[in-house]
């Protein structure tokens, strides 16, 4: 399989382009950077999935790209407005597209748990914590936003409240705390690497890579 990444001299990019050594079955065959002038110009080979680890503003560009290449696009930048969300989903009728805010198999597994036990907790109070490095722009995390939208669909609710802290150099650390009448359970994931990520996109990306046109979600490969 040939990948293009979009964002390679950010932090998870650069992590990206490190882990893609350790594959026999994937080869990078360029990157993309529109904001520098880097529109794939000078990439010869076909790609098979473009992934996005870089900036909401570079969403008109690739999904023109990928349509243009023919080629799935797996998006991995949070941040995104509800009106570019559509943008993407849309994008699906043309080609494979997969938007995740979360690649790791760990939150992903957190998800399905989550969707299991909230509605039996459901008179309990729920509340989010999630810590961050300093450097990380959106606040919550797109994956805070994601288990508050898994929380929410299972139990009815319209809201649940997130807490959100910044700071060092924390990869990435998520807590669903049920309190309850003198009881509390608290479940949670704790990123040590950005590896994790990394692993976690190119896994999917190999999956994306065989499935036809459509509008794809995370739950979709787990």
């Amino acid at each position: 399989m040939n990948i293009v990444i979009c964002g390679i001299n950010g932090a998870m990019g650069r992590v990206l382009e490190q882990e893609v050594q350790n594959y026999q079955n994937i080869n990078l065959i360029g990157s993309l950077s529109p904001r520098r002038g880097n529109c794939g110009q000078d990439i010869k080979e076909q790609a098979d999935v473009v992934i996005d680890f870089s900036n909401p503003a570079n969403l008109d560009f690739l999904i023109g790209y990928a349509k243009k290449n023919k080629c799935a696009l797996l998006i991995c930048t949070t941040g995104y407005t509800e009106r570019q969300k559509n943008r993407i989903a849309g994008a699906g009728r043309d080609i494979p597209v997969l938007l995740s805010s979360n690649t790791s198999l760990g939150i992903n597994v957190f998800r399905k748990i989550l969707k299991n036990i909230s509605a039996e907790l459901d008179g309990f109070d729920i509340n989010i914590v999630e810590s961050h490095h300093n450097r990380k722009k959106d606040s919550p995390s797109g994956t805070a936003k994601t288990l508050a939208e898994d929380i929410m669909k299972a139990t009815g609710r319209e809201h649940i409240e997130t807490l959100a802290m910044r700071a060092g150099t924390i990869p990435g650390e998520h807590i669903v705390i049920f309190s309850g009448v003198d009881e509390i359970l608290e479940i949670k994931h704790t990123a040590f690497s950005k590896k994790i990520f990394a692993r976690g996109a190119l896994d999917l990306a190999l999956k994306l890579s065989t499935k036809p046109a459509g509008f794809y979600s995370t739950e979709d490969f787990f």
